[in-house]
């Protein structure tokens, strides 16, 4: 029988500048002193990342140093979730060491808001566990680290986990917090072929394990909901918009804000409405057709919002940031509109290929429209 079917053969690593790595020229670091500064898991994070399917490694210290920051990272989030632990709760109640505590519904984390982020980050898990396997099965390696990481780092700690996470000293609802220990174990599964040793530490002290990572084989795909993400793309939009329209206006964090929002897919901004005034800080959404007077205007994608807010408006810098994303977008558009005026391009283009290119278009003249209507509401 034959042992295997394919060789894997690694690059040649070399300094930073492009110089093969030999006693001779002593540019070759002393493998056991990096484990030793940077940790062993964060060294091979650092060699694989800088490791692209057939061409040599630049190896640069600074990846060790992003691998190091990706572990504190993790554990960071482990903390925040065994912290949660002992204040989750079924119907409005927890149990402390001190007894039974009851709380109004309204002090409780959204639930709804809560089932929402579930649903999301399960079909991103999905998706990218989807990814990973194509990935490994062309012996990509370093592209499915980067996409694992851009899963832990950004979509589960800087979204999810804020998500989900309850009010200062709130409890959390029981089966929100499972399926984050749940959702935190599927991670690690999938990033322990390249980090072992945290990611099995991790693992332990989650929950109590009667196994260990290094024999468990990974789990099934799911099917992936394509609409759940394209909501959970809007949303992560619209919250870095909105909070850079509050650093613009130098709105303080703690400042409430009223968001009026003129769009035609009101439906799907329901499903994601409590998460959304949470992380924005919004004491109400109410949805428009017309301008609100004496309110922040900006455009979102295809959307307008008019944020309300005790502060006097800057109406010149909102002016001023609308005349640069417009010049931007026309700029933009002049590109696309080029490129399909390329008869070259349009005949050997792939149809897919074209009807992005397309849509491209569409929305970038759609937004330019959005723009000029909110500027010469301001004028």
């Amino acid at each position: 029988e034959l042992p295997f079917k394919d060789v894997y053969f690694t690059g040649m690593v070399r300094d930073k500048q492009g110089r093969k790595m030999s006693k001779q020229l002593g540019n070759s670091p002393d493998l056991l002193a990096l484990i030793y500064q940077y940790g062993a898991d964060a060294v091979r994070f650092g060699i694989m990342i800088a490791s692209p399917a057939g061409n040599d490694i630049l190896f640069d210290e600074s990846a060790l140093e992003q691998g190091r920051n990706f572990n504190n990272k993790m554990w960071n989030a482990l903390k925040l979730v065994k912290m949660w632990e002992g204040r989750t709760t079924d119907d409005g109640k927890r149990t402390t060491e001190y007894g039974q505590v009851t709380y109004d519904e309204g002090k409780l984390s959204s639930v709804a808001g809560g089932q929402w982020s579930i649903a999301w980050f399960d079909a991103r898990l999905n998706e990218v566990k989807t990814e990973v396997n194509e990935m490994l099965n062309q012996f990509k390696l370093s592209e499915a680290l980067k996409v694992i990481y851009s899963l832990i780092w950004d979509d589960f700690c800087s979204w999810y986990l804020e998500w989900v996470k309850p009010g200062f000293e709130q409890p959390i609802d029981k089966a929100v917090y499972e399926k984050t220990v749940g959702f935190f174990t599927s991670l690690m599964e999938l990033l322990h072929p390249f980090m072992p040793f945290v990611t099995e530490e991790i693992y332990h002290l989650l929950d109590e394990r009667n196994d260990d990572l290094c024999v468990k084989t990974g789990n099934d795909v799911s099917v992936v909901d394509e609409q759940i993400l394209r909501e959970g793309a809007l949303l992560k939009s619209i919250i870095s918009g909105l909070r850079d329209v509050r650093n613009k206006n130098q709105i303080k964090p703690k400042e409430k804000i009223k968001i009026h929002i003129d769009t035609t897919e009101t439906d799907i901004y329901k499903s994601i409405e409590s998460i959304l005034a949470k992380q924005i800080n919004s004491e109400s959404i109410v949805y428009v057709k017309d301008a609100v007077a004496g309110s922040i205007t900006t455009v979102i994608g295809k959307d307008k919002f008019y944020v309300e807010t005790e502060q006097p408006l800057n109406v010149t810098g909102q002016q001023e940031d609308l005349e640069k994303e417009l010049t931007h977008l026309k700029g933009f558009l002049q590109t696309i509109e080029k490129k399909l005026g390329n008869e070259k391009f349009v005949a050997n283009a792939k149809p897919e290929v074209l009807a992005l290119e397309q849509k491209k278009k569409a929305d970038a003249e759609e937004k330019i429209k959005i723009i000029e209507e909110s500027l010469s509401l301001l004028k």
